[in-house]
């Protein structure tokens, strides 16, 4: 039926074949079966009919003939008026006639039937395709009634006659009952107005000139137009102005300033330049492109206006297709940045694909580079700015005319006979071409262009059908997608660019006959163009106000007359949004116009169009859509910079004078620093800078907590460079106070030099020649979350060159706190080596000496060196406290009014907020006194008397205290606060900073810094500090506004609250201070304020009163919402002030967004409470009630593990993060959905049991292998396999994807690698060269490289294009098992059977890090998706996160019950997954924000705990190699006692309770004074370590048992070893002295219990029967029998006169570690490795309780008997002291949690969470696994 309609018909022809080629097209036609296809063939008939027509008039033609003519137009009427084509059909009808058909009667009853055609008809009538009337009769709408200054018809619609002429008002054609007169909208061209560019008047002619000198001088007026034609008469003035244009485009070639005012001054200038000079920008452009990681949205509009503007014959094909491929490659990686940048790109995409249109680019890479354009562009159609789908579409369409053999334009032209080239060239050719020919042109290119498939879709596209309104209920983002085609090609194309070259040239009445005449006038997206340049158009102030305002009414004739436009909905709304912009013009004409063809489209009669205008208004907005400025110049930089070159050398030594005369150095002392946080070796700081910056590295990170030093080592660091300055070093050094700079993410170096007085000149003149060092100060301070070195560009072409020291607070960093610092972004790691850091260490004793050495002697301090070092010798805690250099400086301060010289240090009390009051309060006394000595003025005089009257002192803490508050409430916290009287005179500055009612007298009494307009505090720790005080200030506390509650019994929990003793409740909000209630601590949630909790905690545990008053508000958040937010912030403040809420009632409290991690709530009501957003990571919920509580967005920070059927050998995520496989050693594969966990597909069994998989990174394949020598290939979607590849000659142990998806390589048993074919399943390579089996295989990031490790203990790297071995890395000792190549291919990471991991540097083969920590053979490893973390697992049951730059072990994970086979990372890096034996998939989340806390508890296990014998104390010994002290009661931490250099094993308290015995793995033993915490004695003489200690009763005798196999008895008062007790064959694990002292009990590694007679040493017993190690003993009170517990997880009792052992205790499922008697004899204690701690009968053996809820061993127990009940202390390896009360119900006994020291993990253990709100899935899953009750 298709036959011949792809091509026009053969030239020479005869006529009777054209015609009956026409007629064969005519009768196709009729049995067409859809009208879209008749309509076509139609089409094509009507063009073969009009040839024959041509050839009749040529030549003298027969009656036969012209019958035939007529009849075939006889044929194609009937058609068309079959398909309601009635003027159509008509116009054939009466050609028909003319050509004698005498059988048209009733067919066309129009005025003039019977008249001929005239042949000398208007032009218009023969070229414009005929307008489809509807037969609904057309409202002529009035919208362009009244235009003003226009001189147009009123109608809109234009008629035609049967004859083709265009109906008069006289000669009107009958629509229905309605006659439409025929008008015109444009009625006279225009010329462009002249740009008055803002330029001083030199600058100005210069564009001018250069813009208009090929132009008509008419359109120059006044002073410019006398200017142009005295040039034209001076040749050598129009050279110069040639030269100084070139002059300017160099410079900004070579200048590197590029601002978007810079770039436009640049390619304003581009028309003159000669190709040479053309070609040097648009490099510039290109490369600025190709090499910045942030795209800038000027650069990407200077190129486009270069491809637009370009000089003819400047563009090179192949020039055009490698920008294109540029911009193609940006265009997909740019996704990260706004919509703004892909639209601009997409903008500039155009640009190149016309400019490429023109030139006749042929050949481009489908594969490469035209089908992924094509794709992306068609996705880009899903985006949300309608601008972006419309530019999408265009640079679609534009793409697909490239390929053709004849450019579209050059089609459209050649039948006017001009061979046109560039954009200028078309617009040239629009001047003189005919458009009516132009016209036709465009006809024959959409005959052309359809093809058999798109018949339908074209036709239907450009002739649609009427689309009902009430069917659509889009909004104009919508219908704006449904327009455009993304599936061929269209005329509307290169219809477009000739509008464009219409408009350019200012021909509106042919720009107007062209949209009329255009075949695909009614294309929804040819309207969309129109509509889009009419907006434009009206928009412009480059053209009068009668022009743009017949554009307007355009855009209401488009809206209005459906019957010429269509009913495109699409279209409809986008006028309506471009007339509502248009109405907002700050041009009272247009705006005016706008708003009058807007209100009268809103009163549309006609339903349909009411309904489209309120769908519209109801619908999304898009205030900028399709509106788009052009370029106009700003100014004259580079202009000014060709014409004057500022000197910069002076004034950078003034600034270096200056500099060094500001600086004040005071005392200083050059900090030490580690490399990380994991790292114990220190170095010197300033030489490490130092290295660095003589290296290649560009950013150095220092971390430090507040005080650390972080800025007066920044100062320092910029007068040392300084200093160096023009000796050598040209580098300049320049201090920024990053939160004084307003826009750090961009000009952070601009902004810096302008504050020390850079003129613009001198700055661009800097950046253009000069280096910098920044020293950025504060990273933390400014609530940054940007880079800012590729924010600022920095390094970029044309960008500041320099070196970035960056300082940050390291509380304030994340995990992935790297990508805030790196110089390069995240998805490009090539250059990940110019980062470094560091972390300052705290001051070391020297340090700290040499601080005080020089602060003694420029301070003039009233104390001597020696009174300061015994104050921290002897002053508890203050040694640690003073290690932060900024309190050091404070302890200084005031440790002379704090202590009397001859007073006793060791009662004193010293913390942090304690120096800081007394710090403030003396510099505000020392403030008081320099203004008595001041001449002061006489208003200021008068000002400090009423000061002075009314507490000059404490209205100084008040001005600081609402300073601090205003600047949290008001000013986001930021310490720089910048006061103009000028801008800020009714602002909360004001009150602060004016100098009325001796305000300047108060800012002179506080730490406050003036620089300047900016005021900033001293230390940021000071503004922390004065909102902490207003917050709670201790001094204001009066009896009257805060009753003293009242004191409960000591050891009882009650207070005045409800949650604390129900019985005692009051009125809460009798002790509640309003300012606790007031912004910012009742508005504004403090959780991220870590230093400001820090001071708040400390005032809470010195400051009952304020704890009271805390608990009181989250008391009243119970029943008032309106306190939920400081209840939030108080009990965030309680909980890190270390306040248990154990058995609290916190029924219904609102405390949402709380921080309550590692918080204690055991046996808690929580029920019906806001938990809203909690931070609950590592919370104890033990036996806590939260029934019904709201727990939505609550975060746990863990994951539930997977429970499997098998043993996992491998787990994945997938590519999107979305979804995690598993595969089971048993065969079976498993899909689970990371958001719920939920398994959301499962296969079963393949062959045999999955060792190995991988998914594509590009489809939905996964390649596995069973134990076996076939690697197959699975889809997931279907779950078959598609592809088996053999060739393998044994069992295939490993496979791994390329990244492209299209290769597999797979490692054998067989000692080979094979590379395979995914599609054909062929083997491409062989790899041979390993020895033995190869386990692991990873293809390098870019496909060109395999990695392989072998059995044979040895990695090699493979080409694989060549198959050549790389490189062979040796090192490991044993089997290497897992390998993974880093993100950016730069490196490998190994795990091996020896242990270690390794890191291997790809391109030399180096090893770079052996990482030692796993305890046993290293299965797995994986690299972080950024690249900066390793994840490994291995035997040792645990998952180690490794630093990769310092090879530091940053984590380590525990969970699993075996060993871990395999881990992976997910996509965003947040979580690790890992498997193994133990049948399931533990998942752990990498913190995403590191918790600082104030650890007063041990950081490593608890070994040893015991009584003090008053019971008042507990000491504890840990692996952190400190002893601490509880207080019994309260559980606060009383002191440390230090000076091991190991593991603490053994602790003992004296009997009188004065002294503290310990024994550590140092192999000593250390007495310490209970009081003061001072060792006393070091007893030496074991060879290895002191596992135990036991005083004698009389306490005068120690007994220590050693790993050295002996027990030593030791004498305390001399020290001096006594006896030596030998007999043990293994290591003596614990020792006990009898109650009577007689007897020494020792238990041993040798599996026995001797007791020894301590006169005579000899052995007395030795007792046999436990089955492994003791690894405790204790005697009964009456010493009648011992208890022991060893390896054998039982606790076995023995009568110590007969030694036979006569109860043995089961129960325990693990080690049983230490046993003990209670006081009294009653009962017996044990802790063991199974987590538990149990008592039991001592007399029958029977157990009584188990006390559970350890989250590791529990390694030691002690018993206290009071009045009040029986206790028990423990110590673990969850580095907890716990307090529990033993206590009995009934006949059962039961453990009470009455205090713990600390806790690690999450611990929820007979928790109830039934009907709680919000938990999530994934959290209720979690909470079953870890014991609590979840029921709804």
């Amino acid at each position: 039926m298709f036959r011949n309609i792809f091509s026009p018909p053969p030239s020479g022809l005869p006529l009777k074949d054209v015609i009956d080629l026409a007629n064969r097209h005519l009768e196709d036609a009729r049995s067409a079966d859809t009208s879209a296809k008749v309509l076509f063939l139609c089409g094509n008939a009507k063009t073969m009919i009009k040839d024959a027509e041509n050839i009749v008039n040529k030549s003298v033609g027969g009656r036969t003939l012209n019958d035939d003519i007529a009849n075939a137009y006889h044929k194609h009427g009937e058609l068309l008026e079959g398909l309601g084509q009635h003027s159509k059909a008509q116009r054939s009808y009466s050609k028909a006639k003319r050509w004698g058909y005498l059988h048209v009667a009733g067919r066309y009853s129009g005025p003039g039937s019977s008249q001929p055609a005239n042949p000398n008809a208007s032009v218009l009538g023969s070229l414009f395709p005929p307008i489809a009337l509807s037969a609904t009769p057309v409202i002529v709408p009035t919208v362009l009634q009244g235009v003003s200054d226009l001189t147009i018809a009123t109608p809109i619609i234009r008629g035609h006659s049967d004859d083709g002429t265009p109906s008069g008002a006289k000669d009107q054609i009958p629509i229905g009952n309605t006659k439409v007169a025929p008008s015109t909208i444009f009625v006279r061209d225009a010329a462009p107005r002249i740009a008055k560019f803002d330029l001083p008047k030199v600058a100005r002619l210069l564009y001018q000139f250069i813009r208009h000198s090929l132009e008509s001088k008419e359109r120059l007026d006044g002073f410019e137009s006398d200017w142009l034609k005295a040039i034209e008469s001076d040749p050598d003035e129009q050279r110069r102005l040639q030269s100084i244009a070139v002059d300017v485009i160099r410079v900004f070639v070579r200048d590197e300033l590029k601002t978007s005012d810079i770039v436009t001054e640049a390619v304003s200038l581009a028309a003159v330049l000669e190709q040479d000079e053309f070609h040097k920008l648009l490099g510039v452009f290109v490369d600025g492109i190709d090499k910045s990681l942030l795209l800038e949205t000027h650069f990407l509009e200077g190129l486009a206006y270069l491809m637009k503007n370009a000089p003819p014959d400047d563009l090179d094909s192949d020039d055009l297709v490698k920008i294109l491929e540029l911009l193609s490659v940006r265009l997909k990686t740019t996704h990260q940045q706004s919509t703004q940048h892909i639209y601009q790109l997409s903008l500039t995409v155009s640009s190149v694909l016309d400019s490429m249109v023109d030139s006749q680019v042929e050949g481009i890479e489908r594969e490469q580079l035209h089908e992924p354009l094509s794709q992306y562009l068609k996705d880009l159609q899903q985006s949300s700015d309608p601008r972006l789908v419309y530019q999408a579409a265009y640079a679609y369409q534009a793409l697909q005319y490239i390929p053709n053999d004849e450019t579209i334009l050059q089609t459209m032209l050649r039948r006017t006979g001009k061979v046109v080239k560039g954009i200028s060239g078309v617009v040239s050719a629009v001047k003189a071409i005919d458009l009516d020919k132009f016209i036709d042109g465009l006809q024959h290119i959409q005959e052309g262009l359809k093809g058999a498939g798109e018949v339908i879709s074209i036709v239907g596209s450009a002739y649609g059908t009427v689309k009902s309104l009430g069917e659509s209920g889009q909004n104009l983002f919508e219908s704006l997608k449904e327009g455009l085609s993304f599936t061929h090609k269209s005329a509307w194309y290169p219809a477009l660019r000739g509008l464009d070259a219409l408009l350019q040239e200012g021909r509106f009445v042919e720009f107007e006959r062209l949209i009329r005449g255009a075949v695909c006038r009614r294309d929804p997206a040819f309207q969309l163009g129109v509509c889009q340049r009419l907006g434009q158009l009206a928009v412009s102030t480059h053209w009068d106000t009668n022009t743009r305002q017949c554009a307007i009414s355009f855009l209401g004739e488009m809206y209005s007359n459906v019957v010429l436009w269509g009913w495109h909905v699409s279209v409809k709304k986008l006028i309506l949004q471009i007339l509502s912009n248009l109405s907002e013009s700050i041009e009272r004409d247009v705006a005016c116009h706008a708003k009058k063809i807007l209100q009268e489209l809103k009163m549309e009669k006609d339903p349909k169009k009411r309904s489209v205008y309120q769908d519209w208004k109801q619908g999304k907005q898009h205030p900028d859509i399709l509106l788009v400025a052009s370029l106009v110049p700003r100014g004259s930089l580079l202009l000014d910079c060709v014409q004057n070159k500022p000197d910069v050398k002076a004034f950078l030594l003034q600034v270096k004078q200056e500099r060094l005369k500001e600086y004040n150095p005071d005392v200083y002392i050059s900090p030490r620093a580690r490399a990380n946080k994991g790292e114990t070796e220190t170095f010197d700081l300033r030489s490490r800078v130092q290295e660095f910056l003589s290296s290649d590295k560009k950013v150095f990170l220092i971390l430090g907590n507040s005080g650390a030093g972080k800025s007066t080592f920044n100062r320092a660091l910029e007068i040392d460079l300084w200093q160096q300055y023009n000796k050598g070093d040209r580098k300049i050094p320049l201090f920024i106070h990053m939160p004084a700079i307003k826009d750090l993410e961009r000009d952070l170096v601009v902004e810096r030099l302008r504050q020390v007085n850079f003129t613009e000149n001198q700055i661009r003149e800097l950046k253009r020649s000069q280096e910098f060092i920044l020293i950025c100060d504060g990273y933390d301070e400014c609530q940054q979350t940007r880079n800012l070195y590729t924010s600022n560009r920095l390094n970029q072409p044309g960008e500041w060159r320099a070196q970035m020291v960056i300082s940050c607070r390291t509380e304030y960093i994340s995990t992935g706190y790297k990508d805030l610092f790196q110089p390069t972004d995240r998805n490009s790691r090539e250059n990940w080596g110019l980062f470094q850091e560091a972390i300052i260490a705290p001051f070391n004793k020297d340090q700290i000496h040499d601080y005080i050495d020089q602060y003694v002697i420029l301070r003039e301090s009233p104390w001597k060196v020696e009174d300061y070092r015994r104050a921290l010798e002897q002053v508890p805690n203050l040694q640690d406290l003073v290690t932060n250099p900024f309190l050091l400086k404070l302890a200084l301060d005031v440790l002379p009014q704090l202590l009397e010289t001859n007073s006793e240090f060791s009662k004193a009390r010293i913390t942090r907020i304690k120096l800081y009051d007394e710090f403030i309060a003396q510099w505000i006394e020392r403030s008081r006194k320099r203004l008595l000595d001041m001449d002061l003025s006489p208003r200021d005089k008068e000002a400090f008397k009423i000061l002075l009257d009314s507490d000059f002192n404490q209205l100084g803490i008040v001005y600081l205290k609402d300073l601090a508050t205003e600047i949290y409430d008001k000013h986001e916290g930021n310490p720089v606060v910048e006061y103009s009287e000028r801008h800020d005179n009714h602002t909360w500055k004001k009150f602060f900073f004016d100098n009325n009612n001796g305000k300047n007298l108060l800012r002179e009494a506080i730490p406050l810094v003036r620089n300047n307009d900016r005021y900033r505090f001293m230390h940021k720790s000071v503004l922390e500090y004065g909102l902490s005080l207003a917050i709670f200030d201790p001094r204001t506390y009066t009896e009257n506004t805060n009753p003293e509650p009242r004191s409960p019994r000591r050891g009882s929990t009650s207070s005045i609250l409800s949650f604390e003793a129900p019985a005692l409740k009051e009125d809460p909000v009798a002790i509640i201070e309003q300012s606790l209630l007031d912004p910012p601590f009742g508005t504004k949630s403090l959780v991220g304020e870590p230093s400001i909790l820090e001071f708040l905690g400390e005032r809470c545990q010195q400051q009952p009163v304020f704890k009271d008053q805390l608990l009181a508000i989250i008391e009243r958040s119970k029943a008032d919402k309106t306190a939920r937010i400081a209840a939030a912030n108080a009990i965030t403040v309680l909980v890190r002030a270390g306040v248990r809420f154990i058995g609290a009632d916190l029924r219904d409290v609102k405390i949402p967004g709380a921080d309550l991690r590692y918080g204690m709530f055991d046996s808690a009501r929580l029920d019906g409470a806001d938990l809203r957003k909690t931070k609950l990571h590592n919370i104890w919920l033990r036996k806590a009630n939260l029934s019904g509580a709201d727990m939505t967005g609550s975060q746990f920070g863990e994951l539930p593990f997977l429970q499997e059927n098998g043993a996992v050998g491998k787990c994945a995520y997938w590519r999107d993060g979305k979804t995690l496989a598993v595969g089971l050693r048993n065969g079976g594969f498993r899909l689970y959905e990371t958001s719920s966990w939920e398994k959301i597909k499962e296969f079963g069994a393949y062959d045999n049991q999955i060792e190995w998989f991988l998914f594509s990174e590009t489809s939905d394949r996964v390649a596995y292998n069973s134990r076996g020598w076939i690697l197959r290939l699975l889809d997931v979607n279907t779950g078959k396999c598609f592809q088996s590849l053999q060739g393998h000659t044994n069992g295939v142990e490993s496979v791994a994807y390329s990244s492209c998806g299209s290769k597999v390589a797979s490692g054998s048993v067989d000692k080979t690698v094979r590379v395979w074919n995914v599609d054909t399943g062929k083997c491409i390579h062989i790899l041979q060269g390993h020895t033995e089996t190869v386990f692991r295989v990873a293809y390098s990031p870019k496909a060109d490289q395999i990695a392989s490790a072998s059995l044979d203990k040895t990695i090699r790297l493979w080409n694989v294009e060549t198959g050549e071995c790389i490189h062979v890395l040796q090192g490991h000792s044993g089997k290497v098992r897992s390998i993974a190549y880093s993100p950016n291919g730069g490196q490998i990471a190994s795990a091996s059977e020896d242990g270690t991991v390794r890191l291997w540097d790809v391109e030399i083969g180096n090893c770079i890090h052996n990482l030692r920590d796993h305890t046993g053979v290293v299965n797995h490893v994986a690299y972080s998706p950024n690249g900066d973390q390793i994840a490994s697992g291995g035997e040792d049951k645990t998952v180690r996160l490794w630093d990769v730059e310092t090879g530091n072990c940053i984590h380590a994970f525990q969970g699993h019950s075996f060993q871990i086979w395999c881990v992976a990372y997910s996509p965003n890096g947040n979580q690790i997954a890992s498997g193994g034996p133990d049948e399931t998939v533990r998942l752990w989340t990498v913190e995403s924000n590191h918790f600082v806390r104030s650890v007063q508890g041990h950081i490593e296990s608890v070994r040893s705990v015991a009584y003090s014998p008053d019971g008042g104390q507990v000491v504890s010994g840990s692996e952190d190699k400190t002893l601490r002290l509880w207080d019994v009661e309260t559980g606060n931490y009383v002191n440390s006692l230090q000076g091991h250099s190991d593991w603490v094993c053994g602790v003992a308290y004296s009997p009188k309770g004065d002294q503290i015995a310990s024994g550590s793995v140092d192999m000593t033993v250390r007495l310490w004074d209970v009081e003061t915490g001072n060792c006393v004695r070091i007893l030496q003489g074991h060879s290895n370590a002191v596992c135990s200690i036991a005083y004698s009763p009389n306490g005068d005798r120690i007994a220590s048992g050693s790993d050295d196999q002996t027990v030593r008895l030791w004498n305390v008062k001399t020290g001096g070893c006594v006896r030596i007790l030998q007999g043990h064959v293994g290591d003596v694990n614990c020792v006990a002295y009898s109650p009577n002292g007689n007897q020494v009990a020792s238990g041993s590694h040798d599996g026995t219990v001797r007791l020894w007679d301590v006169e005579s040493s000899n052995i007395i017993h030795v007792l046999q029967g436990h089955e492994g190690h003791v690894y405790s003993v204790s005697y009964s009170p009456n010493g009648d029998h011992i208890a022991s517990g060893g390896q054998d997880k039982v606790v076995r009792l023995w009568s110590v006169k007969t030694g036979n052992c006569t109860h043995t205790l089961h129960g325990h499922d693990g080690v049983v570690e230490s046993v003990i008697y209670s006081p009294n004899g009653n009962h017996i204690a044990s802790g063991s490795r199974d987590k538990t701690a149990r008592v039991w009968n001592a007399h029958t053996g029977r157990p009584l309780a188990v006390v559970s809820s350890f989250n590791g061993v529990v390694f030691s127990v002690a018993w206290k008997v009071t009045m009040n009940g029986q206790y028990l202390v423990t110590g673990g390896t969850d580095k907890s002291v716990r307090h529990w009360e033993i206590f009995r119900e009934h006949d059962e006994y039961a453990g009470r949690l009455r205090w713990s020291s600390s806790h690690e993990g999450l611990t929820v253990v007979d928790a109830s969470f039934k009907d709680v709100r919000g938990l999530s899935k994934v959290n209720q899953t979690l909470m079953g696994q870890r014991g609590a009750l979840v029921r709804s």
